[in-house]
C-alpha cells in the first residue's frame, strides 16, 4: 500500500510536464452538464419514478443564485473548504491525507477537491486505483484551466449523488424537504451537504439519527471556517428536520432499485416496466392490514412478489412493510424456506419409481437416545403411520419427506434445486444433509417464485422479465411435464391437505389454486407460495433481524393469509380464475386409500389417483383381510405397532398366515446414510426393524459380517452406522432358517 502512495507521488509529480503537451478537453468537460434523463413506468406508462441517468437532468439544473446560500457554504465546508484557494488540486489536504493513510498502513482518508470529484462524477471510472486518481486529477488540473471555479461549484451542486439514486441538489431538495433548492435553511442545507460522502450508506429515511451526528460535525465546523455564528450553529442544530413522506414521492421503490440494477448501464429516456401498478397498490395495501394483524404476534415485516405464469413479467414486488424505513427489499434476501421445498423432493421421486399413491412410513425410526444431531419431527408432533405421499406432500408432514431424501439422494436434491435458480445453496451436500428439504439452505421470495412458476409451466424453468424489450434468458426443462401436472394437482387437493389444515384453511378457494406454506426453525421465517394458471404469487412474513415470532405464528397463520388475499384479489380483477388443464401424460384409476394399490375385493375405500402413464400401479391392495365376515386392515409388520397404539382393530392371532417368512423392514433396499463428522459416533446408529411371524421367538441381524441378535419382540436392533460403502443387511429367525435373501443393500458414507 505505502509503495502506490509513493507512486502516486512520482506520478503527481509529472503532471506539470504533461500540460504543457495537453490535448483539448474531452466533449463531456466542455459541455460540464449531462441532460439524460430516465423514467420508470408501469406497464400502462404511469410514472413509477424519474431518476437522474449520468448525473443530472436539463430540467433541474439551477445556478448558483438558485441555489441556497446556506447549502452553497456547507457544501464547501463538507468537501472543498480552500477551493477558491487552490487550482484543482489542494497540496495541503494531499499531504494530510499521505500522512495518514502512511500511519494507517491503507486508505483513510481521501483529499479529492470539489474539481477532481466532478471530473469523477462527468467521466466515471472504470475501476478505482492510483492511475485513475492521477487522470482524475490531471483533467481537474485542465479544467481549472478553462471554466471559472463558479461554473465548475455550479457543476458539482448539479451533479452530486444524494441518495436513493438521486443527483443534484434540486432533485434532493424537492424529494427530502419538497421544497426548491433556494429555499434550504440552514439545517435542512447541512443535512444535505453531507450525504455525498456517503449516498449508498446513508439512509435518510431509516438512519436519520447517524446522518444529523455529521451534520452536527459539519455545523461545527462551518464555524470554525467563520462561515457561520455560534447563534447560527445553535439554531440550525435545534431545527426539526421535517422530511417529506417517501411513499408520496415514488411508487413501488423496491422494484424500482432491482430493475436499475438489472438494466444496461447508463440508461436513459422511458422504459416501460412489467410492473402493474394497480397490483402493486392493491399488494402493499394487503400487506399493511395483516401486518398490523399480526404485529402483536412478533411479526414486523414482510415481502411479496407477483409474476405472471406465462410471461414471467413481474406484475408487483412489495419488499417491506414500509420502503421509507429502510430500503432493505426482503424480496432478494435469504432467508430459510422451510418447507417450501418439500414439493421439489417429492418431484425427484416421483421422477424414479414413486406415485402419488405410494405408501410412506411417518414413524419414529430413530433411536430414542439422539438427543442431538437432525431428527425429523412433523408440525403436529405425531406420527400418522402409512400415509400416501400425496397426503404427505398436501399435509406438509416432515418425517415421510426425509425418508423419501434418503432414498433419492441429498445430493440430486441439491443439484436440482440449483436447476431452479437457487443461486445461495453453495455450500455441499453434506452441509445440508438430510435437513436441506426441510429449508436448512437459504432462499429468497424472488428465487421461490420463480421454481414454482416453473411447475405452473408443466417443469419448464426461465427467469423473471421486468421491463419491454428486456433480452430473452434462455429456458430449460427442469422436471417432466406429467411430473410437475401431477405436482400441482396434489398442491391444490384441498381434501388432501385438510387433515393437517382443515377445510377452512386461508389456503381453500372458490377456484384451484396449487399452494404450499412452510415456517423455518424456531418460527423465524414464515412462507406461503402458490399458483394459478396465470398468476405466481409468493409471500414471506418474519423480522429482519432474524429473532422469532412469537405464539407459533406457521406459513398457515402468518403468510396464508396475505396469500389468500393477493390470490382472491388477482382473480376478482379477471373475472375468475380457470382450471388447470393439464393432465397430459397421466391416467385415473382407482386405488385403495389404506395401501395405494389396485382396490382388491375387500377395500372398503377406493379413491382416484392420477398415475404416470410409465408406472401404472399392479399390485392389489394386500392391506385388506376379510376374517369371519369381518374385514380388518392387516398391515405390513412395520406399521403394525403404531395400528395397535391408534387402537385399529387387527385380525385374530393366527387368523392370517401369510407372513410364514422373517424380512427386513427397515432399511429399504437402496437406502443411503451419511455420517454427521461432528456428532459421537454413539448417536449414530441405525434401527433395523423385520417382517416376524407370530410363531418367531428371536431373530438373529446380519449387517455385512457384522451380527446382532434381537431377542425380544417387536425384535427391532440397532446397528452402528459406519463408513464403508455397501452393506447388506439381512435377518433369520432363531433357528437360522429363512434369511431373508438376498437382503436388502445399503450404502453408509
Amino acid at each position: 500500500m505505502r509503495r502506490r502512495w509513493v507512486q502516486g507521488l512520482v506520478g503527481l509529480s509529472l503532471l506539470g510536464a504533461a500540460l504543457f503537451l495537453a490535448p483539448p478537453l474531452p466533449s463531456d468537460l466542455q459541455q460540464l452538464r449531462r441532460a439524460y434523463n430516465l423514467r420508470l413506468l408501469d406497464r400502462e406508462g404511469r410514472l413509477l419514478r424519474e431518476v437522474a441517468s449520468d448525473q443530472a437532468t436539463e430540467q433541474n439544473w439551477k445556478g448558483l443564485a438558485e441555489i441556497s446560500p446556506w447549502l452553497v457554504q456547507a457544501s464547501l465546508a463538507a468537501e472543498d473548504h480552500r477551493f477558491y484557494a487552490h487550482w484543482g488540486l489542494d497540496p495541503l489536504a494531499v499531504g494530510r491525507a499521505l500522512r495518514s493513510n502512511w500511519k494507517a498502513g491503507h486508505v483513510l482518508e481521501g483529499a479529492s477537491t470539489i474539481t477532481q470529484q466532478v471530473v469523477r462524477l462527468l467521466r466515471p471510472p472504470a475501476e478505482r486505483g492510483w492511475r485513475q486518481k492521477i487522470s482524475e486529477t490531471y483533467w481537474a488540473l485542465r479544467l481549472e484551466g478553462s471554466r471559472s471555479k463558479d461554473e465548475i461549484l455550479e457543476c458539482y451542486l448539479n451533479l452530486a449523488p444524494y441518495g436513493l439514486q438521486t443527483y443534484g441538489i434540486e432533485a434532493a431538495s424537492q424529494l427530502y424537504f419538497d421544497k426548491p433548492a433556494s429555499q434550504l435553511s440552514l439545517a435542512e442545507s447541512s443535512f444535505l451537504a453531507v450525504l455525498p460522502r456517503a449516498p449508498e450508506t446513508f439512509a435518510p429515511y431509516q438512519n436519520v439519527d447517524e446522518i444529523v451526528v455529521f451534520q452536527k460535525k459539519l455545523l461545527a465546523q462551518m464555524v470554525r471556517l467563520r462561515m457561520i455564528t455560534e447563534e447560527d450553529e445553535k439554531r440550525a442544530a435545534a431545527e426539526p428536520l421535517k422530511l417529506r413522506p417517501l411513499d408520496s414521492t415514488w411508487e413501488a421503490g423496491h422494484f424500482c432499485d432491482y430493475l436499475m440494477t438489472r438494466l444496461p448501464a447508463h440508461s436513459s429516456g422511458e422504459v416501460r416496466t412489467t410492473l402493474d401498478l394497480d397490483i402493486q397498490h392493491d399488494v402493499e395495501g394487503i400487506v399493511k392490514v395483516h401486518l398490523k394483524r399480526l404485529r402483536s404476534r412478533g411479526v414486523s415485516n414482510g415481502a411479496v412478489v407477483v409474476l405472471d405464469v406465462q410471461s414471467g413479467e413481474v406484475l408487483a414486488m412489495v419488499g417491506s412493510l414500509d420502503y421509507a424505513e429502510g430500503q432493505f427489499n426482503a424480496c432478494l434476501a435469504g432467508r430459510q424456506g422451510g418447507s417450501s421445498l418439500k414439493p421439489f423432493t417429492f418431484g425427484l421421486a416421483l421422477e424414479r419409481d414413486y406415485t402419488a399413491a405410494s405408501i410412506l412410513p411417518d414413524l419414529n425410526l430413530y433411536p430414542k437416545q439422539l438427543d442431538k444431531g437432525f431428527i425429523p419431527r412433523n408440525y403436529d408432533e405425531r406420527f400418522h403411520g402409512p400415509v400416501r405421499l400425496r397426503e404427505a406432500l398436501a399435509c406438509s408432514y416432515n418425517v415421510p419427506v426425509v425418508r423419501v431424501l434418503e432414498r433419492v439422494g441429498v445430493e440430486r436434491l441439491l443439484v436440482r434445486l440449483r436447476e431452479l435458480g437457487f443461486a445461495r445453496l453453495t455450500e455441499s451436500a453434506q452441509h445440508y444433509g438430510l435437513g436441506l428439504t426441510l429449508g436448512a439452505g437459504e432462499i429468497s421470495v424472488l428465487e421461490l417464485a420463480r421454481a414454482y412458476r416453473a411447475l405452473a409451466r408443466g417443469g419448464r424453468y426461465g427467469s423473471e422479465k421486468l421491463w419491454e424489450g428486456q433480452p430473452e434468458s434462455s429456458e430449460k426443462q427442469v422436471f417432466d411435464p406429467a411430473v410437475a401436472a401431477l405436482l400441482t394437482d396434489i398442491l391444490k387437493d384441498g381434501q388432501a391437505r385438510a387433515p393437517a389444515f382443515g377445510l377452512s384453511s386461508p389456503l381453500n378457494f372458490p377456484f384451484e389454486v396449487a399452494a404450499k406454506t412452510g415456517t423455518s426453525k424456531g418460527y423465524r421465517d414464515n412462507w406461503t407460495v402458490g399458483y394459478t394458471p396465470h398468476y405466481v404469487v409468493a409471500c414471506w412474513v418474519g423480522n429482519f433481524d432474524g429473532s422469532s415470532m412469537r405464539n407459533g405464528v406457521s406459513g398457515i397463520t402468518g403468510a396464508a393469509p396475505i396469500f389468500h388475499d393477493v390470490i382472491s384479489g388477482l382473480a376478482q380483477r379477471d373475472g375468475g380464475s380457470p382450471p388447470f388443464s393439464s393432465h397430459e401424460g397421466l391416467r385415473h384409476l382407482a386405488v385403495c386409500a389404506e395401501s395405494g394399490e389396485l382396490p382388491g375385493p375387500d377395500c372398503p375405500h377406493p379413491l382416484q389417483e392420477w398415475f404416470l402413464e410409465r408406472r401404472l400401479p399392479a399390485r392389489r391392495c394386500g392391506f385388506h383381510k376379510r376374517v369371519g365376515g369381518r374385514v380388518f386392515c392387516h398391515y405390513p409388520p412395520l406399521y403394525r405397532a403404531w395400528a395397535l397404539a391408534q387402537g385399529i382393530p387387527q385380525p385374530p392371532a393366527g387368523a392370517i398366515h401369510s407372513d410364514t417368512e422373517v424380512a427386513v423392514a427397515f432399511p429399504d433396499n437402496g437406502a443411503v446414510f451419511r455420517l454427521d463428522g461432528y456428532l459421537r459416533g454413539d448417536y449414530q446408529k441405525l434401527h433395523l426393524k423385520a417382517t416376524v411371524p407370530d410363531w418367531c421367538e428371536w431373530v438373529e441381524w446380519r449387517v455385512g459380517e457384522d451380527k446382532v441378535r434381537g431377542a425380544q419382540r417387536p425384535f427391532d436392533a440397532w446397528w452402528p452406522l459406519r463408513r464403508g460403502g455397501f452393506y447388506v443387511v439381512a435377518v433369520a429367525h432363531g433357528g437360522g432358517r429363512s434369511l431373508s435373501s438376498p437382503g436388502v443393500r445399503i450404502l453408509v458414507q
